[in-house]
């Protein structure tokens, strides 16, 4: 290659070098101006938000000044009013979960626990009635020890005729024998 060639590519390199840089410097500085513009956003709701609760609490004192009692116990009222359906049903339900959690206890234990509360009863109801009965896994499979025979009177036939030797028979008479002691 030539100087002149070797300078050219050298001039290129650095030509795109430096146009990636201005391109990630750009990239930066989009990525930063849209950070400080979201956090200008969330500065300005959370200031709308404190806002509205003030001029809330502004118009209610103005309304106690002016004495307009009736107009604050109104607006209670029907919040009040909203909130009462719920709530009892929500009462009822608990009472209803409540009496069929006790339903599931002693006649002595449903004295002991019905003064507590849904929680506590919850609760207690977990750990005593849904508990996990831990029984052992018992095997009622015939023992290899067996091999096959399912009574030791089968096995001293199969002597008799000759067709299991002594040997294997003592080793199936002790696995039935042991299996009763």
């Amino acid at each position: 290659m030539s100087e002149n060639e070797v300078q050219d590519s050298v001039q290129e390199l650095a030509t795109n070098s430096q146009n990636e840089s201005v391109s990630s410097n750009q990239d930066n500085d989009l990525l930063r101006e849209v950070m400080q513009k979201k956090e200008r956003l969330q500065k300005a709701e959370s200031e709308l938000a404190d806002l509205k609760s003030k001029m809330e609490e502004d118009r209610q004192a103005q309304l106690s000044k002016k004495e307009e009692w009736k107009t604050l116990y109104e607006e209670s009222k029907s919040e009040l009013d909203k909130i009462k359906p719920e709530l009892e049903s929500f009462k009822l339900q608990e009472a209803t979960n409540k009496d069929k959690m006790l339903s599931e206890f002693s006649e002595e234990d449903r004295e002991t626990f019905k003064d507590m509360s849904y929680q506590q009863l919850k609760v207690v109801h977990n750990k005593l009635i849904n508990k996990t009965i831990n029984v052992p896994n018992v095997d009622t499979s015939t023992a290899a020890g067996y091999q096959g025979y399912e009574t030791l009177t089968d096995a001293a036939k199969d002597v008799a005729n000759g067709k299991l030797d002594k040997s294997s028979y003592a080793k199936i008479k002790e696995a039935f024998t042991s299996k009763f002691n």
